[in-house]
């Protein structure tokens, strides 16, 4: 019986990465599903690894249509990731995830696994409406859901490499960090915390493993809640001092134009951050996602242990 066709969007990044080798590392999955993986650069490094262990490489362009038909044909499933850190448009971004589910439509895909995001506008009843990276994404959602095409939405939490980004070395001390936040973040606040690139693969194998309990729905991702102290608390006992410095959102967004960031994501993570700390992130929990799957996520200290960025911070015995 032939095989599968799995088509794996972003397969070199966290999340597409993940899937592949989630699919090709398991001897089960590897015989029932031939992993065709969407890459920019079939030369990169990290696409040669794929094809090392068996997948196909195949480029498109997300914005052109036409070159979709090709990676998509005959294909029974799909994973679908967009990127707008590569172009930084919300709104290409929403027309990148519309245009794949349109080709899904037209060549018959038996199941799309769409990674999405919390409609933050709609979930707020208006309160927030600046978060449009993540409002982008829900209205693809509501797109694949208008096409009825077989699907299933899942959306991620925190990423744990975030909380690495968001820490800044005391001139006065090497050996001592300080993890900026905007208000209203506390140490009280809780963040549902994920490990992309090591767990995303599990549960789309889970997903895809068990289409009548999984089409149509949605799942939240994240390995558990932690509080900003909790956090703090094992970043030094992995030998990293830390101290939460929460400031006023306007110094928190001057902060990110320093560093380059465009005005419209300036107010769009300010206001992330500010729905997450008073809806909790996700609308419903993260337990569902949970009871789809048969190995164990990993923690914020397994994460941190294995990353490199992680690696590097200068770090002293506390």
């Amino acid at each position: 019986m032939p095989k599968k066709i799995l088509t794996v969007f972003g397969a070199t990044g966290n999340q597409g990465g993940s899937v592949a080798r989630a699919i090709l590392s398991d001897p089960s999955t590897a015989a029932e599903f031939h992993v065709r993986a969407v890459s920019r650069d079939p030369s990169k490094a990290a696409s040669i690894a794929l094809a090392q262990l068996g997948a196909e490489l195949v480029q498109a362009d997300l914005d052109d249509k036409s070159s979709l038909w090709p990676v998509l044909k005959d294909a029974y499933a799909v994973y679908l990731v967009t990127n707008m850190a590569e172009h930084m448009e919300p709104a290409r971004e929403t027309r990148q995830g519309m245009n794949v589910a349109d080709v899904c439509k037209e060549t018959g895909v038996k199941h799309l696994v769409w990674s999405s995001l919390p409609y933050i506008s709609k979930i707020s009843n208006g309160k927030y409406t600046a978060a449009a990276h993540f409002d982008g994404k829900a209205l693809v959602d509501e797109h694949i859901r208008s096409l009825e095409i077989p699907h299933t939405i899942i959306r991620l939490g925190t990423y744990t490499s975030f909380l690495l980004d968001s820490l800044v070395p005391v001139p006065s001390d090497p050996y001592r960090y300080e993890m900026y936040f905007p208000q209203p973040m506390s140490l009280t606040s809780k963040l549902p915390l994920i490990d992309p690139a090591a767990d995303v693969g599990k549960y789309v194998k889970a997903i895809l493993l068990h289409p009548a309990k999984t089409l149509s729905r949605a799942y939240n991702l994240g390995e558990r809640y932690y509080s900003v102290a909790e956090i703090i608390k094992i970043l030094q006992r992995n030998g990293v001092a830390v101290d939460l410095k929460v400031i006023s959102q306007e110094d928190f967004k001057a902060g990110l134009a320093a560093k380059g960031a465009p005005e419209f994501f300036r107010e769009d993570l300010v206001q992330v951050i500010a729905f997450g700390v008073e809806f909790g992130f996700f609308e419903d929990g993260i337990e569902e996602g949970h009871q789809l799957l048969d190995e164990p996520l990993t923690s914020l200290e397994e994460s941190l242990k294995a990353s490199p960025s992680f690696a590097a911070l200068e770090k002293v015995l506390i």
